[in-house]
Parts: structure tokens; C-alpha cells; sequence
């Protein structure tokens, strides 16, 4: 019974198939996967991915610091049409307050790594690039 599974799965057309396959992706492959470029695909994944962070942080502060700010707004005109809305002053300074750290959140970050730290938001080829010794 075994060996009518293994001959099944491995009939002519399978084989030639495979040999096929490796035929044609041995080209494609050889100018992606070599050992030179293994700093040049971590730097290129290292881009992404903190190009990709900024922008979710980014987007983050700006879509819950404008929603925070747009309600505490609101909240000012509610509770000036009605003082007795429900909602307190310091609920609605506090809402003012955060929306305004949040949109404010990625200028700080960007101006501290200008001045405090001395370096841009990104990371330099030579902090990334890998160095071997001949």
C-alpha cells in the first residue's frame, strides 16, 4: 500500500514538472539569492519597516489628536448652548490637552533627534551595512 502512494505521488508527469520548475526559477532565483546581497535586502527591510512605522505613528497621532480636538470643540459649543449637557470642564481640557500632544507628537520627536540626539529620523548606510575584515 505504501509504495502505490509513493509511485502516485511521484509519476513521471510530477517529476518532469519539478525538473521543469527548477529549470526556469534557477535564473530568477540567482539574482535575488546570492551572499553579496543579503546587506543590501536588510537595508532595504530596515527602510520599510521604520518607513512603515513612521507612518502609522504618524497617521495615529493625527487621525486620534484631530478627532480629540474636533470633540472637545464640540463639547465647548454643547456646553455653552446647555450648561447642563453632562459633560465637564476638565473632561473637555483634557480632551483639548491630549489632542493637542498627539498632533504635536511627531514635530517633538523629529526636533529632539535634530537637536538633543544630533542625528536625522532615519538610520545611515554605514550605523546599517554589515563590514567583514579581508
Amino acid at each position: 500500500m505504501m509504495r502505490k502512494t509513493v509511485s502516485k505521488s511521484l509519476s513521471n508527469r510530477t517529476l518532469l514538472l519539478s525538473a521543469l520548475t527548477i529549470v526556469f526559477l534557477t535564473p530568477v532565483m540567482t539574482g535575488i539569492v546570492h551572499a553579496q546581497a543579503i546587506d543590501e535586502v536588510t537595508q532595504g527591510t530596515t527602510n520599510k519597516l521604520l518607513n512603515a512605522f513612521s507612518y502609522v505613528l504618524n497617521a495615529f497621532c493625527f487621525i486620534v489628536g484631530g478627532g480629540l480636538l474636533a470633540s472637545g470643540v464640540m463639547s465647548i459649543y454643547q456646553k455653552h448652548k446647555n450648561n447642563n449637557a453632562g459633560t465637564s470642564t476638565a473632561k473637555i481640557l483634557g480632551a483639548l490637552a491630549a489632542g493637542t500632544i498627539l498632533i504635536g507628537f511627531p514635530f517633538l520627536v523629529k526636533t529632539a533627534s535634530f537637536t538633543v540626539w544630533e542625528a536625522n529620523t532615519s538610520v545611515t548606510g554605514e550605523q546599517r551595512m554589515m563590514k567583514f575584515d579581508r
